[in-house]
């Protein structure tokens, strides 16, 4: 008899991954900001450490899902990151920011490749083994951290445009 997986609904991890998604991007954004005021070469120094931050928020997430359902997880996960990031970009610099032009660079296409691209290589290299079992589903508190996270580097991200 099979064990009941303690994934949580289908529903509640969309929400997950958009509260990540979010979260991600508005920390990513401060990892980098304050460092690269000091030198660009810090700046992208940082940009790697986001990345790393990304993959291991993956990571945690769909290791969090159970095996037969981590596939279509990772999808979507993917998606979502993608999405989240494009919409956040245009609304920093197309409407908050009114310099649409510094968006659409070759760079940023870049980023998003690679935001879309996390997801599947945690999935297929750190966690290519459907027989990993996954560890409980996402808590509420955990959900809220993310989210204050998220929100509290928004806020330190609108506050610091003044320096760019």
């Amino acid at each position: 008899m099979k064990k009941a997986s303690p994934t949580a609904s289908f529903s509640r991890r969309i929400l997950w991954y958009v509260v990540l998604g979010f979260s991600l991007y508005w920390l990513g954004n401060i990892l980098a900001v304050f460092p690269w005021l000091l030198s660009k070469i810090l700046g992208v120094i940082t940009m790697f450490l986001s990345i790393l931050l990304w993959a291991y928020m993956s990571y945690y997430s769909l290791r969090r899902v159970a095996p037969e359902i981590r596939n279509k997880d990772t999808v979507v996960m993917a998606i979502i990151f993608l999405l989240t990031a494009v919409i956040q970009d245009y609304l920093l610099y197309a409407v908050y920011r009114d310099i649409p032009n510094e968006l659409y660079e070759p760079t940023t296409f870049l980023a998003y490749g690679l935001i879309l691209l996390i997801p599947f290589i945690v999935r297929y290299i750190f966690l290519r083994k459907d027989s990993v079992g996954s560890i409980g589903a996402v808590t509420y508190p955990v959900y809220f951290v993310t989210a204050f996270i998220g929100i509290c580097s928004l806020i330190l991200t609108l506050w610091s445009i003044r320096f760019w």
